[in-house]
């Protein structure tokens, strides 16, 4: 990706109005994430269960592994079936194309050229949330995926991030509204047990935990 010039800085907003402008714009867009989940779940003729921020993964086990620590990491979305989970992480980018630079760094190139860091892109362990619907299946296998806004473009980069390298996909979110993981759940698939129903409650923000 190349990028040419940085244009006048006559909307720079301070660090805290970028700060909350952010965390409103990433509110958002989980909850538009969580919505076109909940619509692709309900066209389906089999059982899922959806899970929606999940919190305090602290020396979580299972599975025969070593116990897990997230610290402070939470888990925006997990879907779990019987034979399958999946975890998504919404990423509410804004505008602009996602990709990363020469030197393999996220960034978003902004439609007034600007350019903005994206450090998610650049966690390799981002994948490793998926170690934790892992071990509270005692093993069952699953996939993970980052949604980002339909107004952010991904450039072909963006599979060369250091958080893609073991796995998983980044899309946007109309992927989800077309039905893009029915391909990881293969109908019918059979409901999850109480007992790991169970495990992924006790995670809830709203009581888990």
């Amino acid at each position: 990706m190349t990028v040419y010039g940085t244009p006048g800085a006559s909307l720079v907003q301070s660090a805290e109005d970028t700060y909350r402008d952010n965390v409103r714009r990433g509110a958002f867009h989980e909850q538009r994430v969580a919505q076109a989940l909940e619509a692709w779940l309900r066209s389906r003729a089999d059982h899922f269960h959806l899970f929606h921020d999940l919190v305090g993964f602290h020396r979580v086990g299972g599975a025969g592994l070593e116990e897990m620590d997230l610290g402070d990491s939470n888990i925006d979305h997990v879907v779990l079936t019987g034979d399958a989970w999946l975890v998504i992480d919404a990423k509410g980018c804004g505008a602009g194309t996602l990709g990363v630079d020469e030197q393999g760094n996220g960034i978003l190139v902004k439609q007034d050229r600007t350019v903005q860091a994206e450090h998610w892109l650049d966690d390799g362990r981002n994948y490793s949330r998926a170690g934790i619907p892992y071990r509270l299946t005692d093993g069952v296998r699953g996939n993970a995926a980052w949604i980002v806004p339909d107004s952010t473009s991904l450039h072909p980069s963006v599979e060369k991030a250091a958080c893609r390298q073991k796995g998983g996909e980044i899309l946007p979110l109309r992927a989800v509204n077309d039905g893009f993981f029915d391909q990881y759940f293969p109908a019918p698939q059979p409901p999850a047990s109480p007992n790991r129903i169970a495990r992924f409650e006790r995670y809830l923000s709203t009581g888990g935990g």
